[in-house]
């Protein structure tokens, strides 16, 4: 064996589990990381611009979830940030919580033993007890467990749109580096109004942009901004629920308030604290159809956009420099002269000199071949691993694995809401007991 135990990823969720296994007790040399880049920095860290915020508070952004305010406490002392700070809490830059993780990863346990292979994982095959890890570079590794931990995707044009590459077509837009070409007057299509989408309003806004710029929201809202509010009693979820019933409970707990008002937000967190055991006691084509019909509306509720953010958006909107357009995304064509022909559903079109594609996260090639090959089971017809609330990845014969595990967003259609740093911190602990316990 090269490894007692394999993590496939290198971004925060892979970080996570790193950092929970060797304070839990594995030796370090024990673990082998597979992937590219900076460890812990992903997609979610791994910017370039400095206008990339976090959209919650410092004391919700844990690594470890016991300690609120460790993080709170090592940007203090280590940034230089004035803007981050809101009557809503501190909204740090999310390449200084990638520094942070770096600085928490330098202090595990004899660090320096930490193995790293900066490659991609192609290929998984189970061997005897083990698994074998073929990567794109034709070597192999062979460990007793595996983790996937492959975070979140490269993201792709939605609709199955293949308009190539070029400067002025942003596919990948969470590093922010494309930003600084951007010129002044140029007008700005942006795909998408999630917290990615406000993202790059914000950095338009900071570096003054004067051109135009549309948004495509298939729903003509932008995130709410995030309140100041207070955690309150948990809410204690009725069992035996359906579909239905989780929705009504959602809007009762709710009501008719605004979502940008405090007690809404307030009401809403109280819900999430225990939601995840009511979302797994939810048969499976429920939690599908739920997410594939409500998912929009979740996501809105759940992802805030923090305080800069979203005071950006709203001023470019008042000013009318930003037009919202309820309106879905259905191809691109080449305009002349370097712009592009954005097409919409509708069939109307709009001309656009930069278009930024922030829908969201694409496939996870890995799993998705190991869903094909029979490997693991999916959840009904998407592309999601069944996986138990032990993080145990379910076989093909409806029979979880006892050495493969898997943590991070692609646990969240079978598991719920594990999208955030604290949620997948408290996998990589649960996973990190799992482990030991089981030497």
């Amino acid at each position: 064996m090269d490894a007692s135990v394999i993590i496939i990823g290198s971004g925060y969720s892979a970080a996570a589990v790193v950092a929970h296994l060797t304070h839990a007790g594995l030796p370090t040399h024990e673990v082998l990381v597979i992937g590219s880049g900076a460890l812990g920095t992903g997609q979610a860290y791994g910017c370039t611009a400095d206008s990339f915020r976090l959209n919650v508070r410092e004391n919700l952004q844990r690594l470890w979830p016991d300690q609120p305010e460790h993080f709170a406490n090592w940007a203090a002392a280590h940034t230089q940030d004035p803007a981050a700070h809101d009557r809503a809490g501190s909204f740090y830059r999310r390449h200084d919580f990638a520094r942070y993780l770096e600085a928490q990863l330098a202090a595990i346990p004899d660090a320096g033993a930490l193995r790293r292979v900066t490659a991609r994982a192609t290929r998984i095959a189970a061997m005897g007890r083990g698994w074998i890890v073929t990567c794109d570079n034709a070597a192999q590794y062979r460990a007793a467990r595996l983790v996937l931990a492959t975070g979140n995707p490269d993201p792709q044009w939605p609709g199955g749109v293949r308009p190539g590459d070029a400067p002025s077509l942003v596919r990948v837009p969470w590093r922010g580096d494309w930003l600084a070409d951007v010129g002044s007057k140029a007008h700005v299509c942006v795909v998408g109004s999630g917290l990615t989408a406000m993202d790059v309003l914000y950095a338009l806004a900071i570096q003054r942009h004067q051109g135009p710029v549309s948004l495509l929201s298939p729903h003509g809202m932008l995130p709410p901004r995030q309140a100041a509010w207070v955690a309150g009693s948990a809410y204690d979820w009725p069992t035996g629920l359906r579909g239905s019933g989780f929705i009504r409970t959602i809007r009762q707990r709710l009501g008719t308030r605004r979502w940008h008002e405090q007690e809404c937000q307030e009401r809403f967190e109280a819900l999430r604290v225990h939601i995840n055991r009511a979302w797994q006691a939810l048969p499976a084509k429920d939690r599908i159809r739920l997410r594939r019909r409500l998912g929009w509306l979740w996501s809105l509720l759940r992802f805030r956009a923090g305080p800069q953010t979203a005071v950006a958006a709203k001023a470019m909107h008042a000013s009318g420099q930003l037009n919202i357009i309820n309106e879905r995304f259905s191809g691109l064509a080449a305009a002349g002269g370097g712009r592009w022909q954005v097409q919409l559903c509708s069939g109307e079109e709009l001309t656009a000199d930069i278009v930024a594609n922030c829908t969201g996260v694409g496939r996870d090639k890995l799993i998705d071949s190991m869903i094909a090959a029979g490997q693991i089971t999916a959840m009904g017809s998407t592309r999601q691993p069944l996986v138990t609330p032990e993080l145990r990845v379910v076989a093909a014969d409806s029979q979880s694995y006892h050495t493969l595990f898997c943590v991070g967003p692609a646990t969240g259609l079978a598991l719920g809401d594990v999208a955030g740093a604290t949620s997948i911190a408290r996998q990589a602990a649960q996973l990190a007991q799992t482990l030991l316990a089981n030497r």
